[in-house]
């Protein structure tokens, strides 16, 4: 299910999550809402080919050092190309990254956290087929000149983790 990781790492890239938790915190220096709808967008789940339109309501909030949180619910509805048919993912909650950490290589590292809903995968007015709650902690490298992505390795998870790619195979066929 590494896809699924790899979606919660760009969600996570995307509206980036950790702030300080201290009481002396500084107030944040970004402070954004998100709420929109994405072009369709060519994609692919479990080997199948298709279109998928992400749904996104998200509130950022970023420290000086870089930490942030966010506040996430994200729906995608991805068509496969072939049949037509259709799957809902969604992912809530948390996502949490820390302050970058220069590496000393040319490279900086950012952990993220991600608690809550990543994914849930369901039938469109149907019932869940896939369901992956709990917490998930990651550590992702990217090129500290460029801010392009090299990386990223599973450090931690607590939670349901369903097996999915046969439901959702099944579900697009």
């Amino acid at each position: 299910m590494s896809k699924l990781f790899g979606r919660t790492v760009l969600a996570a890239t995307f509206l980036v999550a950790l702030m300080a938790s201290s009481a002396e915190a500084a107030k944040p220096v970004i402070n954004e809402h998100a709420n929109f709808t994405s072009d369709p967008y060519a994609d692919g789940w479990c080997g199948i080919d298709g279109t998928s339109v992400d749904r996104v309501v998200a509130h950022y909030l970023e420290a000086a050092s870089g930490a942030s949180i966010a506040s996430l619910n994200v729906t995608t509805l991805f068509t496969a190309t072939a049949s037509g048919k259709s799957i809902e993912i969604r992912q809530t909650g948390a996502r949490k990254a820390s302050a970058p950490v220069d590496n000393g290589d040319g490279t900086v590292s950012v952990v993220f956290t991600n608690s809550g809903q990543s994914p849930g995968i369901k039938l469109p007015n149907g019932p869940p087929i896939v369901l992956s709650v709990g917490l998930v902690e990651f550590l992702v490298t990217f090129d500290a000149a460029t801010g392009d992505f090299i990386s990223f390795e599973v450090v931690r998870e607590k939670g349901q983790r369903s097996p999915g790619c046969d439901a959702i195979v099944a579900a697009l066929t």
